[in-house]
């Protein structure tokens, strides 16, 4: 009797299990969707205006952009909580395995990269960008008969990871060779290149630089982690855009190993995330550093290396101006873990590794810097996502700080009272989304680093999940 009981027992808990699996995959599989369609707003929306002609009225765009913004802000509240989506209508994504639906995802996404790179290679011919038609097609042919084929055979999810870094790397070399930095097409990369030798030739980065093609008196913006990475490439001549890819493979090799064993497939999160299409397209930009050690932090942070990870945090305070609005939520995640005591040694060493790096810049040219890495951040008005702009037309600019504020203070009062510490980068992400959305100066690519956040997220609180039922068939 005793031996039946115990069977039925079992059976009934692997029933639960299969359950909390089936519902934990189901919403994997909706943020796999919303992360999906997040970066294909992105990609879709670019640079400026774009697609839409330049010389467009500003009050028509943004009322265009509107229900572009409200799709956009829906998907991120539909990643955050993928339990409001509910039962409706969701049989076909049950009826597609998470692997097989990522792979139809980044099948898309290849195709719009592609896309993408043809016209940057007319958008900007007088700039020398000449993209290798023959080589381009052969490239993405291979990719799209690649993905054919893992649509047809079952694939794990750490092949297709794997797949995809490949073809990031690939698509990477593809511009890398094809189109040159140029000022006039982007000044990111040209400006750290002219900061670092500054730097090598014994002066303060911290000042005005002429740009080749490019209005004089440019101001550095970067802050020391940013612009002390591309050092190496710098002072070797090598393209600083190699760094950057390096930087972007190791951090999703790392995003993938804290994503490993698994069962409801977060690690599928990190190829739609690296193929979104904005993401291929911007070759030019410099955040596979930031991407890289947010990477660690996230690791250091799930593996309880609280020493290490203050150490990181502070290298990652040094590096982006955004890092100093999600530090906050580090902290109470450290508080919430670990305590009151451990949580102010972890901001104290993170504070103190970042005030090594800035101070010797700050104090030898403090006018310059921070009219670089500060000021700059006031004086510039790019609206995109539109959310800013029509605060704006309520609240003077000047006000908008303000209005960034209270929402950061509400966002983190709430988060003192209810973050789960496992659930920190999901605050993170939400309260970078509103500082950006709201911000003076808004790029597009400013919303890569949320979509990276969410990635985090999704593997943080999916590998979380799963822990108790993991005990349960741990054996005796």
């Amino acid at each position: 009797m005793k031996v039946t009981e115990t069977k039925m027992n079992a059976f009934q808990s692997s029933r639960e299990n299969a359950k909390k699996i089936t519902y934990e995959e189901r919403k994997i599989k909706i943020r796999i969707l919303a992360l999906a369609l997040l970066g294909f707003l992105i990609s879709a929306k670019s640079d400026r205006y774009f697609p839409l002609p330049d010389h467009i009225p500003e009050p028509v765009f943004q009322i265009i952009l509107l229900p572009y913004t409200c799709l956009f802000f829906a998907a991120f509240i539909i990643f955050i909580k993928p339990e409001i989506a509910g039962d409706a209508h969701l049989s076909p994504i049950d009826r597609i395995s998470a692997v097989k639906l990522t792979t139809v995802i980044i099948l898309i996404f290849e195709a719009m990269a592609f896309i993408l790179l043809i016209v940057q290679d007319l958008r900007y011919a007088l700039f020398g960008y000449h993209l290798n038609i023959p080589v381009a097609i052969f490239l993405f042919a291979c990719i799209g008969a690649a993905l054919i084929y893992m649509l047809i055979k079952d694939v794990s999810q750490g092949r297709l990871v794997f797949f995809a870094l490949a073809a990031y790397t690939g698509t990477y070399l593809l511009s890398i060779v094809s189109f040159p930095l140029h000022s006039q097409r982007s000044d990111m990369l040209p400006l750290i290149l002219s900061g670092c030798q500054s730097f090598m030739a014994g002066m303060t980065p911290y000042g005005y630089h002429d740009l080749l093609y490019h209005p004089p008196h440019q101001v550095f913006t970067y802050l020391p982690g940013m612009w002390m990475a591309y050092l190496p490439a710098a002072a070797s001549g090598v393209d600083l855009r190699f760094i950057n890819l390096i930087s972007m493979l190791v951090s999703a090799l790392i995003l993938a190993y804290s994503a490993n064993g698994s069962r409801n497939h977060s690690m599928l999160l990190i190829p739609v995330f690296l193929l979104t299409p904005y993401l291929q397209y911007r070759h030019e930009i410099y955040l596979g550093v930031l991407f890289l050690i947010l990477s660690i932090v996230f690791f250091l942070d799930r593996s309880n290396k609280w020493w290490t990870s203050s150490i990181a945090s502070g290298y990652a305070l040094a590096t982006y101006q955004f890092v100093w609005v999600i530090f906050p939520f580090v902290v109470v995640s450290a508080f919430k873990r670990w305590g009151i005591k451990r949580a102010f040694a972890n901001s104290l060493i993170a504070v103190a590794i970042a005030l090594i790096l800035v101070l010797p810049f700050l104090l030898g040219s403090p006018e310059e810097f921070i009219a670089g890495v500060y000021g700059n951040w006031f004086y510039i008005d790019i609206p995109s996502i539109n959310l800013s702009y029509l605060i704006s037309l309520f609240i003077p600019w000047d006000s908008m700080r303000i209005v960034q504020g209270i929402f950061l203070v509400a966002i983190f009062s709430l988060a003192l009272q209810r973050m789960d510490p496992e659930d920190c980068w999901g605050w993170m992400a939400t309260a970078l989304v509103l500082f950006i959305a709201l911000n003076r100066v808004i790029n597009v690519y400013f919303y890569l680093i949320v979509l990276l956040l969410l990635v985090m997220h999704g593997i943080s609180v999916s590998t979380h999940n799963e822990k108790p039922y993991r005990e349960e068939e741990a054996p005796n």
